[in-house]
């Protein structure tokens, strides 16, 4: 993917160079519309959480409504100030709403708890029944942040054990470690792009990308600035795979897998293949089959395991091919020996 301050301007029809910095935003507020099978309120109740008038504001007007709506464990945050309170709070929530968003499949999963714990089918839209009521009104905060609380223990609290809720323990210590690996590969390898923009698409704050900023926090965790360009320069770009020749890859991205849009979802040639498997989430197609398997999955793999035949086959038939000519360059050559 290229840099989104390179001068080109933003290509989303899914086989471009360029991605709107604000792709993982725009997935995970679909997941919480009607079309991905949420209830009608949830995106507006998360709106008003997330907005100017939400959480960081009550907190700093009435953090012990915060600490009591959202069931807050004594002592969690002692060592906060309101304000870092409220934006602790609006984190923590987040947090589990991305994760659950790659994680809704539609059958209870392990994968997204790192094997400790399992999540409901389709996660989003059984934590979106803790907002299925219109609690955006003023008047409703103390309701709102009860609905809250719910929606982010169906990650948090995926046991049904825990009695409150905490905002500095991650939801297992396998997705601590997890956690902290993937935050080191991002400054290593890995830097990608993540901006809000709190419009008709994107329920967030108002927070733009900065690479820039992003690079100095690398820097300042681990000691070394990311390489920016390491992908583009390693591998190319949708650009440069079509024009160069690069063949048999499927590229395929799930509905509800916020990470879709930085993808590819459409085909660049007839072996560059991408698509979006419909109801799918974090590479739902790549998981062992299920008896609660949806058909478009089903299809995908059967898709992909075809593709991959074909390609197998076409290497058998050129590699025949090349060693009935190496049969016949040598025989040639025998003959030609053999007269002179």
């Amino acid at each position: 993917l290229c840099s989104v301050d390179d001068g080109r301007p933003d290509d989303d029809d899914g086989k471009g160079d360029c991605v709107n910095p604000n792709f993982f935003a725009e997935g995970v507020t679909y997941d919480v519309t009607p079309a991905a099978g949420a209830s009608a309120h949830c995106e507006s109740n998360l709106r008003k959480a997330f907005g100017d008038d939400g959480i960081v504001q009550l907190a700093g007007e009435n953090p012990d409504l915060i600490r009591e709506g959202l069931l807050l464990c004594d002592g969690d945050d002692d060592d906060m100030t309101n304000s870092e309170l409220g934006y602790a709070v609006r984190d923590w929530i987040d947090s589990a709403l991305s994760y659950m968003a790659m994680g809704n499949f539609p059958y209870r999963s392990s994968y997204i708890l790192n094997g400790v714990g399992e999540l409901p089918p389709y996660p989003v839209r059984a934590a979106c029944e803790f907002l299925a009521d219109d609690l955006s009104r003023n008047g409703s905060e103390l309701a709102l942040l009860n609905g809250l609380a719910g929606f982010a223990g169906v990650y948090y609290n995926a046991s049904g054990m825990l009695s409150c809720n905490s905002l500095s323990s991650p939801v297992n210590n396998a997705s601590r470690a997890v956690e902290e690996m993937w935050d080191y590969q991002y400054c290593a390898q890995i830097f990608q792009i993540f901006g809000r923009a709190s419009d008709d698409k994107d329920m967030y704050w108002n927070d733009e990308w900065d690479g820039d900023a992003a690079a100095k926090s690398c820097q300042e965790k681990y000691g070394f600035p990311p390489d920016r360009y390491h992908f583009s320069l390693s591998y190319g770009r949708p650009r440069d795979w079509s024009r160069d020749g690069a063949s048999n890859i499927v590229w395929s991205q799930g509905e509800y897998d916020p990470w879709k849009g930085g993808g590819l979802r459409t085909n660049l040639t007839d072996s560059l293949v991408g698509f979006v498997i419909e109801g799918g989430a974090h590479h739902l197609d790549l998981f062992w089959s299920h008896e609660n398997d949806t058909e478009a999955v089903s299809r995908a793999r059967n898709f992909e395991i075809a593709m991959i035949g074909q390609w197998v086959g076409e290497k058998s038939a050129g590699r025949q091919d090349m060693t009935s000519f190496g049969r016949l360059r040598g025989n040639a050559a025998h003959k030609i020996a053999a007269a002179t």
